[in-house]
């Protein structure tokens, strides 16, 4: 058989870089087939069957960010499906609009924050907490490096003298008015003797803050990983008070991002509140038990891998976020009192004889978090 009969009649390799091949038209057509047969097995895979058969639980997240790591880490793992549902995890571009999916019932859990539960509660929205993803608040608090490198500060620095700095600052970006990104500079000022009523604030939306730093159009943002971060790695910012390492007392053993439910439908669907509150609460437990395991995890999930961050970017937020992850999801009397001081304190509660108890039942529970 002479040359040209035997290109025509034998597949054509052609060695390419890094071990590639490149192939001809026949062997394109058995790759073609090949993940033909590959989809059609795993889509009617008995695992992937049993999974699309299990109830789906719609839970929305305020944004997304790494506060909800624990969170993240359940979906990547699965964990949800272990416990007997099927997740769909969407970020819902804010807390109200999370909220008001819940209490309007177009979804079923609302992953946000304990001080806006606080405020909502205060409002009439039937909503109560059943699961916490965080044992601190997480906030980063960033500022200018030209302003940290001036004063001398770093994050080793004694804490009091890293919140006078935020006394010195100019223009402080914020969410919106009354946010906690803006509750919380007026809260630490205040413990060092500061005038909360000097600071001055530009309302800009989460997704321009960092940008508004970098650019120098504000001097300090508060934000949860990663985002703080960026402006760090980006040799512009400094997170100068990572407050998910604990430094705060007021702040630590604190549920900071819980999940909502309405307190009706948790009563009527019990066991699909148990099994995802179980879910995200054995994803924070890995931390603990498994660090490497839930590093890695959270690395490959969809809102944090390396399409998403930077390895510089992810591990200097990892380095904030993974030490406000609790040992399980389960909430106490003592932790959402520090919720209401901080909210009644920050001024996100004006009134503080109509804040809520905070005994079980009234803002919290623990009647689906389930046991280790």
């Amino acid at each position: 058989m002479d040359e040209q009969i035997r290109g025509q009649a034998v597949r054509k390799v052609e060695k390419v870089s890094d071990f590639r091949c490149r192939v001809g038209p026949a062997n394109r057509m058995l790759r073609a087939a090949y993940a033909l047969a590959t989809t059609i097995f795993v889509t009617l895979s008995p695992g992937t069957i049993a999974a699309q058969q299990l109830p789906e639980v719609n839970i929305l997240s305020a944004v997304s960010n790494m506060a909800f790591s624990a969170v993240w880490v359940a979906e990547q793992l699965k964990y949800f499906e272990q416990e007997g549902v099927r997740d769909k995890i969407t970020p819902a571009g804010g807390g109200a609009p999370c909220q008001n999916a819940v209490v309007g019932r177009s979804a079923h859990f609302c992953a946000s924050s304990s001080e806006g539960l606080v405020l909502a509660q205060l409002e009439g929205a039937p909503l109560i907490a059943i699961q916490a993803h965080n044992s601190n608040l997480t906030l980063s608090i960033a500022v200018r490096k030209a302003i940290t490198d001036k004063f001398k500060v770093t994050r080793s620095s004694p804490l009091n003298d890293r919140i006078k700095v935020l006394t010195a600052v100019g223009t402080i970006g914020a969410t919106s008015p009354g946010a906690v990104s803006e509750q919380i500079f007026k809260f630490l000022v205040a413990k060092v003797k500061g005038d909360p009523s000097k600071l001055k604030f530009a309302y800009l939306g989460g997704t321009e803050l960092p940008a508004a730093l970098m650019n120098n159009v504000v001097d300090a943002i508060a934000l949860s990983p990663p985002s703080a971060e960026i402006t760090e790695a980006a040799g512009k910012g400094y997170v100068l008070i990572p407050l998910g390492l604990g430094e705060v007392a007021e702040l630590t053993n604190y549920p900071y991002e819980v999940l909502m439910a309405r307190p009706d439908w948790a009563d009527q669907n019990a066991a699909l509140a148990t099994a995802t509150s179980r879910a995200i609460s054995r994803a924070g437990e890995l931390y603990h038990s498994n660090p490497s395991a839930f590093k890695a995890a959270l690395r490959a999930h969809r809102f944090s891998d390396k399409s998403k961050l930077e390895d510089n970017v992810f591990e200097l937020a990892y380095s904030m976020i993974a030490p406000a992850m609790p040992t399980w999801g389960s909430m106490n009397q003592e932790g959402w009192q520090k919720v209401l001081d901080f909210s009644i304190g920050a001024g996100i509660v004006k009134d503080r004889a109509k804040a809520p108890s905070a005994k079980e039942g009234v803002l919290w529970t623990n009647k689906y978090v389930g046991k280790p």
